[in-house]
């Protein structure tokens, strides 16, 4: 029993030493990590040649102080039009469809009114009356200048040319209402339908009646949009609005071309807060043609100029990291055979372009400092501790 017991003892020994030396290095190994202050962030140097973590210093660019903001393309309501009918009637020979381009005065459909003929004729018979009344008047006043005859059948007769003046001005109204010109109006050439015009030229964007529809007085037979008029439309915060105004250029960018900028100018800035945005619509133009790619409530964001092209300490766009609502860049403090030491330090951001960013740093920097231009995503990422695909 001894043996056996001495021979437990002994084997439980030999497993714990067994154990304590496979952890001894583990130990060894995180007594080697660097200790890390606060913003910094520590990589080895196999994930920096992985990441294709890069180096460098500024470039001196020329840009201007910009504003950053969002929008939308917009057609305002004035550009649009709702073609509705006047009287009521049975739709005929329709012209148009939808996405069809129009000019100002086209025929677009017909409307056929039968009791149209009933006013024509009403118009024809007054007016024979009128040239009546007219010569009845004439006659009368001419006799009583001879004192041929008494002051109150001129009376009447002036009385009777009266009403039928006014009933040929009113009857006349009504046949403009229609399209139908009175002066020209013959016996034998009365219309039965009204034309339907186009009010502005334009897109047909919407058709809401066909051929044979009964329509009723204000009933729309289509819709349509100026889109020669489509125009930008930012939301600027209304801590910014000071930084606007009417004439200022605005570089305007679609998802669809993200390396190309449009340029347009600040023609209007609405004085009326909107709750929902808690911003103010600023509405520009293009200083050339619309984009052909531009429909009406498209995304777009836009960098409003606010002036200055001093030569400025610039970085790549990608260098600059955004925390919220601060930026910062990372540089390279220490650097051994096994790896990086990388500190985040705060900036300022100014002028854009394309490629590049204006920055300043909210410290001090040594002349000699390398800055993270390719990889900064990576390097905030690992100091996050968060997962990076390679």
């Amino acid at each position: 029993m001894s043996i056996i017991k001495n021979g437990i003892i002994l084997g439980i020994a030999v497993f714990f030493a067994a154990c304590g030396g496979k952890e001894q290095p583990a130990v060894e190994a995180a007594a080697e990590q660097p200790a890390l202050a606060s913003g910094t962030v520590y990589l080895t140097k196999a994930q920096i040649q992985q990441a294709g973590i890069q180096t460098g210093t500024y470039d001196k660019r020329h840009l201007a102080a910009e504003l950053p903001v969002n929008g939308e393309m917009l057609l305002n309501k004035e550009n649009t039009a709702l073609v509705s009918v006047v009287t009521d009637g049975v739709l005929t020979n329709l012209k148009v469809r939808i996405n069809q381009s129009v000019r100002k005065g086209e025929i677009l459909a017909t409307l056929f009114k039968p009791n149209l003929v009933d006013l024509q004729q009403q118009f024809l018979e007054n007016r024979d009356k009128l040239q009546y009344a007219q010569a009845e008047y004439d006659r009368y006043k001419n006799l009583r200048d001879a004192d041929a005859t008494a002051g109150k059948n001129l009376s009447k007769a002036e009385a009777e040319l009266r009403a039928a003046r006014t009933l040929d001005q009113v009857l006349g109204a009504k046949l403009k209402q229609y399209q139908i010109d009175p002066a020209s109006l013959q016996a034998d050439k009365l219309h039965t339908e009204i034309l339907l015009r186009a009010p502005i030229s334009g897109t047909v964007t919407e058709v809401m009646a066909g051929t044979g529809t009964a329509m009723s007085a204000g009933s729309a037979l289509c819709e349509i949009s100026d889109f020669s008029q489509l125009h930008p439309v930012f939301y600027v915060f209304e801590k910014d609005l000071s930084k606007v105004k009417n004439g200022q250029k605005v570089n305007v960018r679609f998802p669809s071309e993200p390396g190309v900028f449009h340029p347009a100018r600040v023609y209007d800035v609405e004085h009326t807060l909107d709750p929902m945005r808690k911003s103010v619509r600023v509405h520009a133009r293009f200083e050339r043609q619309t984009p052909e790619h531009a429909v009406s409530g498209a995304f777009l964001d836009a960098r409003l100029l606010l002036g200055g092209d001093a030569e400025s300490n610039a970085l790549p766009s990608a260098a600059v990291i955004r925390e919220q609502d601060e930026h910062y860049i990372f540089i390279l403090e220490k650097e051994d055979a096994e790896g990086a030491t990388f500190r985040k330090v705060a900036v300022r951001t100014g002028g854009t372009d394309s490629s590049h960013v204006a920055v300043s740093p909210v410290e001090d920097l040594t002349k000699d400092a390398r800055i993270v231009v390719k990889g900064a995503y990576y390097v905030s990422a690992q100091g996050a501790g968060l997962e990076v695909e390679e």
